[in-house]
């Protein structure tokens, strides 16, 4: 399966296992990476949000997709 982001450059195609539910998240829960997030993982997420026994972390596409250099 394949999630389509759309770029300054042009189209990225990521291939991922599954997709789960969508879901719409309050700001007022958004949190920073934690700290045991190092190296360049931490710097593709953008904060996590806590869900019952998992956390939902935000993914920075810019960053993963190279252009994070032209997005800035």
């Amino acid at each position: 399966m394949n999630i389509i982001l759309r770029n300054e450059d042009g189209l990225v195609s990521l291939l991922v296992d599954e997709i789960g539910d969508v879901l719409e998240m309050p700001y007022g829960e958004y949190e920073r990476p934690p700290e045991t997030l190092q190296g360049r993982v931490r710097e593709c997420i953008d904060g996590v949000y806590k869900l019952p026994n998992r956390l939902l972390l935000v993914l920075n596409s810019a960053q993963v997709t190279g252009s994070y250099a032209a997005a800035a």
